[in-house]
């Protein structure tokens, strides 16, 4: 196992000294109400918030019920449709929300010219295994329906998460090869991508921070209970067997973090099958170090590569490449 405090980013050592002094119970040792009201918490260190995009609150229908919604539009008029994202909080499953995610959504939205639809998908442990994964689908498929009324282009829309909204976003993108409605693009952030946990990174920064290896067994010991359906190739986006024809992805990690091997695994996949890649690895970050960009320069930086990445993408316009580097 890796020491990794010699290898973390200089802020981050800074926020986990200041953060030290309020320790947090293990996510096992409190109520899921509380251990949801602390993930609401952590928006104190996401930054300020861009209040220029026009914000509109939605209600999807979905085939067990009604999913809240959230949908962004750019402040600077444009053409009568812009491209789009289907946007997938991330959450270990069990908590993050429509506010969690607010100000990165916004950030999507304005650095990336983008109609940016965030969607409140049913959490674990009420709604187990495929709650989540359905409500993904259904909330992409009612976004492409309803396109132009959304003033979106529906050859231009991208589903994107992260954390366990990556695997969501994923699980959409390579669905949509047999089903339909068309996915231009896939856009992860921190994607845990494998329930069976098989990355080595898994080991290698199993004390984190921010996400443990016990933190996240205990996210999909919530999510997916049956260690068979953790196999599904749309449990673990990791373990589909054939990528080709997937649509391109922009794919950001971190290097300190348990699922650091998914992302890089799963984009080296992607390029072996065809699949066009823009994949950046930010050394010395924890999981999900956008949510923190506050506190964590890297994490602005991260959130506007992505929503500039993932803009291109869907216009057309960027290159490939199979591996981007390290910041």
């Amino acid at each position: 196992m890796t020491d990794r405090m010699s290898v973390l980013h200089a802020q981050v050592e800074q926020l986990l000294r200041s953060v030290s002094a309020r320790p947090t119970p293990h996510p096992w040792e409190m109520s899921v109400a509380a251990y949801r009201q602390a993930g609401e918490n952590m928006t104190a260190l996401s930054g300020s918030v861009d209040e220029r995009c026009t914000v509109e609150n939605l209600t999807i229908p979905s085939r067990e019920g009604a999913l809240a919604a959230r949908c962004y539009r750019p402040p600077v008029a444009g053409p009568s449709l812009r491209s789009g994202v289907v946007y997938l909080h991330g959450g270990g499953f069990v908590r993050g929300s429509l506010d969690s995610h607010d100000r990165l959504c916004r950030e999507l939205c304005v650095q990336g010219d983008l109609i940016v639809v965030s969607v409140a998908y049913r959490l674990a442990p009420e709604n187990p295994y495929p709650a989540a994964q359905d409500d993904a689908g259904d909330a992409f498929l009612w976004v492409s329906e309803h396109a132009d009324k959304l003033g979106i282009d529906v050859e231009s829309i991208a589903v994107a998460g992260d954390s366990s909204g990556g695997a969501l976003a994923a699980g959409v993108a390579l669905a949509s090869r047999a089903q339909g409605p068309p996915v231009k693009a896939q856009g992860l952030l921190c994607p845990a991508l494998d329930a069976t946990m098989s990355s080595d990174s898994v080991e290698r920064y199993m004390d984190g921070p921010f996400l443990t290896r016990a933190a996240l067994e205990w996210s999909y010991d919530q999510y997916i209970p049956d260690p068979a359906d953790r196999r599904s190739s749309f449990a673990s986006p990791l373990l589909m067997p054939d990528l080709a024809g997937a649509p391109p992805a922009v794919i950001i990690s971190a290097e300190v973090d348990p699922v650091a091997d998914d992302a890089r695994r799963y984009a080296a996949m992607l390029a072996a099958a065809g699949v066009g890649v823009l994949n950046y690895e930010y050394k010395g970050m924890p999981h999900s170090f956008p949510l923190l960009a506050g506190v964590l320069d890297d994490g602005g930086h991260a959130i506007t590569v992505f929503a500039r990445w993932l803009s291109d993408l869907l216009r057309g316009d960027s290159p490939y490449s199979q591996y981007a580097g390290q910041r």
